[in-house]
């Protein structure tokens, strides 16, 4: 909505054309309601409300990139996830329609998908915390949905998400998050660099690729009633370890730590044994703890250069969201997350 209380009109002949492409609107249909959710580091979300032909009131979430993004991750590949989802067993919304051009009224390309119930867990909040530990001592429904859910990602094989998502090998996926970091780093940090140089050393048995989640958490869940009632933000999904997910799940910093501790629980809402055995007895997949180790350490180096991306652009001037320079309160948790890890 704008600051009059209107509907930008351009935005909403936008998504009803889009819609209109893929079969999921009417001439006759029309946005009643339009106006950008709080949030979001590289894409931007609308709350938007369609009325149907029918009389039918239906509401849908937007998901653009702006062009000054943390990230210029491919929003038609989170799309086509998204699409290839539709007939798993994983709550996703279903997707209704996809506009590709850099040149819309969101600022960039665009993709329609259906609004879920819930809201979606801050792990950094101490009430939120609090909650996902009493569900943990309770009824553990978010805990046994999370490690569900995963194990159904899991077991979608590489043949069948090789349509939707890139393909990345162990040594490829260190190269990517490598490439990303040099270029948008201020400083040299021998740190991190010898952490790149520990991972790679550490490779592990290969093992099945499947799709992987890349930014798997319960803050990118929507939980409602005590249970997850969806799984977002696939941007950084791909075809290769399943173990990347284990490992970057278990950063302390997902479970809240950020100038001060978090929560004990694995990502704020389950024991790391319980929620190991219950993945393997679901999955057919054992977990090792080394390599789970490995892979946390190679999910802090992703987000170190996610984060130092976001201080990067915002350092030249290339957007004013505030929130991107916040990275640099997050760096010295994970550099210290990583020597530990590394056993120094």
């Amino acid at each position: 909505m704008t600051a009059a209380g209107t509907i930008d009109a351009a935005k909403a002949d936008a998504l009803l054309a889009t819609m209109r492409a893929a079969g999921s609107a009417r001439d006759a249909d029309s946005v009643t309601y339009l106006e950008q959710l709080e949030g979001g580091w590289s894409r931007h979300s609308y709350a938007v409300r369609v009325r149907h032909e029918s009389g039918d009131e239906r509401p849908y979430i937007v998901r653009a990139r702006p062009s000054a993004s943390t990230l210029d991750t491919d929003l038609g590949q989170e799309f086509r996830t998204f699409s290839l989802l539709v007939d798993e067993p994983v709550p996703t919304p279903g997707v209704h329609g996809f506009e590709p051009s850099e040149d819309t009224p969101f600022d960039g390309p665009f993709f329609v998908m259906d609004r879920l119930a819930g809201h979606a867990p801050n792990v950094w909040r101490g009430r939120d915390r609090r909650a996902l530990a009493e569900d943990w001592d309770g009824a553990r429904g978010l805990a046994t949905d999370l490690v569900t859910h995963l194990a159904a990602i899991h077991s979608i094989d590489a043949a069948r998400a090789a349509g939707a998502a890139v393909t990345r090998s162990f040594q490829e996926t260190i190269d990517h998050w490598h490439g990303v970091y040099s270029e948008m780093r201020l400083v040299r940090d021998p740190v991190i660099d010898e952490a790149y140089r520990w991972v790679r050393d550490r490779e592990p048995e290969p093992v099945p690729a499947c799709l992987v989640h890349g930014d798997y958490r319960i803050g990118n869940c929507l939980t409602d009633g005590g249970r997850v009632t969806g799984i977002l933000d696939w941007e950084l999904s791909f075809v290769g370890d399943p173990r990347f997910d284990l490992g970057y799940m278990s950063l302390e910093y997902h479970a809240g730590k950020f100038t001060a501790p978090g929560s004990d629980l694995l990502n704020a809402v389950a024991e790391r044994e319980w929620f190991h055995e219950r993945y393997a007895a679901l999955s057919g997949r054992p977990v090792d703890p080394e390599a789970v180790r490995t892979f946390t350490v190679l999910g802090a180096l992703m987000l170190f250069a996610i984060m130092t991306t976001g201080i990067r652009v915002y350092s030249r001037g290339e957007t004013t969201d505030i929130r991107m320079a916040w990275g640099r309160f997050v760096l010295p948790g994970l550099r210290q997350d990583v020597v530990r890890l590394m056993g120094w």
